[in-house]
């Protein structure tokens, strides 16, 4: 027998055909939790939720600032320019910690809601 040739004979528990489906576990139904994720929004309070996108938008330019600063100063010798890059992300970036901090203390909580700094809360 040539073992390049067809086997007409089958396994006892061979598929008739491949079916891809039969691999890997079945795909959950995501709509339930997009419903949820919708009017998850109306639960933070409007302090928090400024002081969130405040501290991505300050993260991001320091971030941007502190590379582009620090690559005009290091390949090109350009002070001029890389110093204050390097100051605009210094300060995004404490303004940042600011933000932060205010949310770790309670600052942007609302009245019912108790941040880890606040009395009775419980930390991690």
């Amino acid at each position: 027998m040539n073992p390049l040739e067809e086997d007409e004979e089958r396994w006892p528990d061979e598929p008739e055909e491949f079916d891809p489906d039969s691999l890997g576990p079945d795909v959950p139904d995501p709509t339930p939790d997009v419903e949820d994720t919708l009017t998850a929004d109306a639960e933070v309070s409007e302090e928090l939720f400024r002081a969130f996108w405040a501290a991505v938008l300050f993260l991001n330019v320091a971030i941007a600032a502190l590379a582009v600063g620090a690559m005009l100063i290091y390949f090109r010798g350009d002070y001029a320019r890389g110093g204050p890059a390097l100051l605009v992300g210094t300060i995004a970036a404490l303004s940042t910690a600011r933000y932060y901090w205010g949310v770790r203390t309670g600052r942007f909580a609302s009245d019912g809601d108790k941040g880890p700094g606040d009395e009775g809360g419980d930390d991690p």
